[in-house]
């Protein structure tokens, strides 16, 4: 996210919240990142019509089914994610990178948060599709084509999209957060040392694990039922990514009020 700029928190009630939250030591990573989510409301909102994001849905979605063919490649490359015959995992992560670039250049629709939702896919396709690949011999067209397939079904879509979104999540809320983290380590603030910075970076990664889990079985019912109906178009991939932030929205608020995560 090279372009992304992280400043100082903007000097309102909210944000002044969120650095008085973030002053207690007392408080837990569930009420910084509800007090976050509170003051940067707008752009979760925002966000559930973004194009970068929504595209990352569809893509996502299009690449498992691609799965489902006899030439993977050939799928692959119907839908614009461009690949060798026999592609390996980071043949496909890459491709679907340049797929991405290539629609938000031509639509006009990069944004902050549409790089977000394209490197948490990027590094979610890389991490699940390798572990699911990975075999005690070297792995095969056929293992990474498996690999992909397996996210095609309810289960595995669930686990795809829990994964992403989880991922989304601790990227928007340490966009935000970012430089502010920083003026609460040292001797008598929040952070005595840049150890405990990072272990709270750590929790809240956990939460947002966590606070995902409110889009999983949603997600695998989704792509499961719109594949069914009709296929699964640009629009309704959009709805879904708009349920699917009202959702974490939802969930960060409310476990951020009950101090839960």
């Amino acid at each position: 996210m090279g372009h992304i700029r992280v400043g100082t928190l903007p000097n309102t009630p909210r944000w002044g919240q969120v650095v008085e939250v973030l002053s207690d030591e007392g408080t837990s990573a569930a009420a910084v990142a509800g007090a976050t989510m509170q003051a940067a409301e707008r752009g979760l909102q925002v966000a559930s019509h973004d194009e970068g994001l929504c595209y990352t849905v569809w893509l996502l979605s299009h690449i498992t089914l691609a799965a489902r063919r006899d030439d993977l490649a050939a799928a692959l490359n119907n839908i614009g994610v461009f690949v060798p015959h026999e592609p390996s995992v980071f043949d496909i992560v890459g491709g679907f990178s340049d797929a991405m670039d290539n629609h938000l250049r031509q639509t006009a629709g990069r944004t902050d948060i549409g790089e977000m939702a394209q490197i948490a896919a990027t590094e979610t396709l890389a991490r699940l599709c390798t572990a699911k690949s990975r075999t005690l011999f070297k792995t095969t067209s056929t293992d990474v084509k498996e690999a992909i397939r397996s996210f095609s079904t309810k289960r595995g879509f669930s686990d795809l999209a829990h994964d992403f979104f989880s991922g989304l999540t601790q990227k928007y809320l340490t966009y935000h957060l970012g430089r502010e983290l920083s003026n609460h380590v040292g001797e008598g603030r929040r952070f005595h040392d840049p150890g405990e910075h990072a272990e709270f970076i750590d929790r809240l990664g956990t939460h947002c694990r966590q606070v995902a889990l409110i889009v999983k079985e949603f997600a695998g019912g989704w792509h499961s039922k719109a594949n069914y109906e009709d296929g699964i178009s640009h629009v309704k991939a959009r709805n879904f990514a708009w349920a699917a932030m009202k959702k974490i929205r939802a969930e960060l608020s409310r476990r951020g009020a009950s101090g839960v995560g």
